[in-house]
């Protein structure tokens, strides 16, 4: 049966300087490991489709995403944490060959499509077929390097961005055509990975700390942190914990929540605000909340990875402002807004556990990745490139 969803590639590239100048043995351990980071980043909903060598295919059905926006995100978080790889290889080795000393050579593309499919089953992975899967890889072969000077990039095809329904992001974006022989032009968007990657690691953490909270209250959720993390940021999710008529999210960046974006909620005619001063999608974000009697609070809400879901950790931080304000306050979130908190958290579980039981929320299936397999792919990459 033909589906419908996006089709990414994750590309690993600069094998050229890499293997030709390199020793193999320590070339396929490097590449090896940073494969494996790409598998652990495909996250639900993406399922893992293929390894292909250098590259992960991976897709998401349509529907998978809660919120257009996870699928960038998810590709941010992926080039962040392959960046931060190849830093710590860099720095952990003392060794001189040229596998290890041409490690920042190495970069990672994403290709991008929205299209339809059809699936069959090879071992424990989920292949793909179709026109619109072979448009995916035919995007690989570009001239996007060469007319736009991106080294490392992701490329949304059109589809995508009528998917995802943001077109201030589209508007942010460099456009792209590519013209393939039996498929004709391409309508692309571009973003330059690295610029994303200087926002990124320039980022400074705001968090409650263990130490400092005024409370700490922890939860377990039947779904994978990539999949709680849009309940907890969705508006009308997040009005289900808050037991309010009304959540919105104000101050978006380029149609997306970010730090300094605002949620205000609404109990009657009573509304507060919540500013975002810390996000770092599927792991931790922090809210400034600002309370009715002028004092301000912060509250961390920590995703953990468990058997079968998600364990959150919920950090509450001492009031700010006025002192005996700030008592009240504390008083306050110890004898009524911690209960109402609890059962807030028990609502949103039980909406997620009926979203699992009706189809809505789709979680994507355990994968098993044979680590032989990775490594004999690693090797025959760096084979075919050298």
């Amino acid at each position: 049966m033909t589906q419908q969803g996006f089709l990414i590639i994750s590309d690993i590239t600069g094998y050229s300087k890499y293997v030709n100048e390199s020793e193999l043995e320590h070339a396929r351990d490097s590449l090896t490991a940073l494969l494996n980071l790409l598998i652990k980043h495909a996250q639900s909903p993406l399922v893992l489709s293929k390894l292909e060598g250098d590259a992960v295919f991976s897709y998401a059905p349509a529907g998978g995403f809660l919120q257009g926006q996870s699928l960038l995100d998810m590709i941010e978080t992926t080039y962040a944490s392959f960046r931060k790889a190849l830093e710590l290889m860099v720095l952990n080795t003392t060794c001189p060959c040229n596998a290890c000393r041409n490690l920042p050579h190495l970069d990672l593309k994403f290709f991008v499509h929205y299209g339809d499919y059809m699936t069959q089953k090879l071992g424990s992975f989920t292949e793909l077929v179709g026109n619109d899967v072979n448009l995916v890889h035919r995007l690989a072969k570009n001239q996007i390097k060469e007319k736009l000077g991106f080294k490392a990039y992701a490329a949304f095809t059109q589809s995508v961005m009528d998917a995802l329904g943001l077109e201030d992001f589209q508007n942010s974006l460099t456009p792209h055509r590519e013209t393939f022989a039996d498929v004709g032009e391409v309508q692309m968007y571009v973003v330059d990975m690295h610029t994303v990657w200087e926002r990124l690691k320039s980022r400074v953490r705001i968090e409650v700390r263990p130490e400092e909270a005024l409370l700490i209250r922890e939860y377990v959720f039947p779904v994978p942190p990539s999949i709680l993390w849009e309940y907890l940021t969705k508006p009308e999710y997040r009005a289900i914990v808050l037991g309010a008529s009304k959540a919105e999210l104000l101050n978006l960046a380029l149609g997306r929540s970010s730090v300094d974006s605002v949620y205000y909620c609404y109990h009657g005619k009573m509304k507060s605000n919540q500013c975002i001063v810390d996000w770092r999608p599927f792991d931790e974000y922090t809210i400034d909340s600002s309370t009715p009697i002028g004092v301000n609070f912060n509250m961390t809400f920590k995703l953990e990875p468990i058997k079968d879901g998600t364990h959150l950790i919920n950090l509450w931080g001492k009031a700010r402002g006025a002192w005996i304000m700030c008592k009240i306050s504390d008083q306050l979130q110890k004898l009524v807004f911690v209960s109402d908190t609890d059962k807030g958290m028990e609502r949103l579980r039980l909406r997620i556990q009926q979203d699992l039981a009706d189809g809505t929320t789709f979680v994507s299936p355990l994968v098993e990745v044979d680590q032989v397999q990775v490594a004999s792919l690693a090797a025959q990459a760096l084979t075919h490139n050298h």
